[in-house]
């Protein structure tokens, strides 16, 4: 490497700091931006730092949008349930339909409930079927193109689940790393033993950087038939298309699993050259114990969709500075401690 691409590896590479996203833990360097999709038991997990007085505005608030808005297809009810959680401090939740001002039946159903803890706003929301109570099922039962067999109210089932959900989950700030059973999302945490229902990734790009970024996903219910190196033949012919190559790929010791890693170079999806690098472990084993863990690290690729002005003309890193960088952070994950 050049003194430059030393000097530059030292600034992201010298102070890492520790980052739990579902039941591991991956060091990242200190100045980044945070996205995150978490997805449990079928129930969406989102959290935003927010006051209590900013919580409970954005209840009333939304309580109004949803009185306020008018279903121009059917003319059904867009608002059906809402009140607090019971037993649950700071609290609400809403039961509406799923597309206010379109949905042209009033059978899909949203389940939303929202908690304030330790400084965050978290938001869980599930999708729901009434046809019990539906007035299209009613006007259309028995017609030749109605509503036929069996019908399905699994609202009361989705609160139990969400409410559930809620009662066991808090506010969390990236520093705060648990040192109980549970899952890591952005802005909170689940207590709770490893399920066979947890979908969860999170986005992290370098703030000076924003065409550099890492994804981790984690994900207990994928069973891939083939490891990444398996699947070389179909990596290769990506990499044709990409004017790619090879930057190096083999086997990983990580701690508690084995891991594969495949570094790539080539055109990127901003159409200069670049690279994307994977780190795949639990492929053929994913399970509630052992989920199928991702890391992938792009670099004068992916952007954040909140990136204003013209796209990069060439990637941040250089080749030697990316390759630094992902040894440097790719080495640090691990399972979490009591984590499952």
């Amino acid at each position: 490497m050049t003194e430059q691409e030393k000097a530059t590896v030292h600034a992201l590479t010298t102070e890492l700091e520790t980052r739990c996203m579902g039941r591991y833990l991956i060091d990242l360097p200190k100045d980044i931006r945070t996205f995150g999709d978490s997805f449990i038991e079928g129930v969406t997990f989102e959290a935003i730092p927010a006051s209590k007085a900013e919580f409970l505005q954005n209840i009333s608030a939304r309580e109004a949008n949803l009185n306020s808005l008018v279903n121009l297809a059917g003319g059904y009810r867009v608002l059906y349930e809402h009140g607090v959680v019971p037993a649950i401090a700071d609290s609400y939740y809403f039961v509406s339909l799923e597309s206010p001002k379109g949905q042209s039946s009033d059978m899909p159903r949203i389940v939303e409930a929202y908690r304030w803890d330790r400084g965050y706003q978290i938001k869980l929301q599930s999708e729901a079927t009434d046809m019990v109570n539906s007035v299209y099922v009613r006007e259309n039962k028995g017609t030749p193109y109605g509503i036929h067999g069996e019908l399905i109210n699994d609202v009361p089932e989705k609160k139990r689940l969400v409410f559930g959900l809620l009662g066991r989950v808090e506010g969390r700030d990236e520093a705060t790393i648990p040192t109980v059973p549970g899952v890591c999302f952005l802005g909170g945490f689940l207590h709770g033993s490893a399920g066979e229902k947890e979908d969860l990734s999170g986005q992290y790009y370098l703030r000076d950087k924003q065409d550099v970024n890492f994804v981790l996903e984690t994900t207990s219910f994928i069973h891939e038939k083939t490891t990444l190196l398996q699947r070389g033949d179909s990596i290769n012919d990506a990499l044709k298309e990409r004017n790619g190559h090879t930057v190096r790929k083999g086997v990983v010791d990580l701690p508690g699993m084995q891991a594969e890693e495949w570094l790539m170079a080539g055109t990127t999806y901003l159409y200069i050259p670049g690279h994307h690098f994977v780190l795949e472990a639990n492929s053929k084993t994913g399970s509630a114990l052992t989920p199928l863990v991702e890391l992938d690290l792009d670099n004068g690729d992916i952007l954040p969709d909140d990136w204003q002005g013209d796209p990069p003309r060439k990637a941040s890193l250089t080749e030697k500075e990316v390759v630094a960088l992902w040894d440097a952070v790719s080495r640090t994950l691990r399972p979490r401690p009591n984590g499952f």
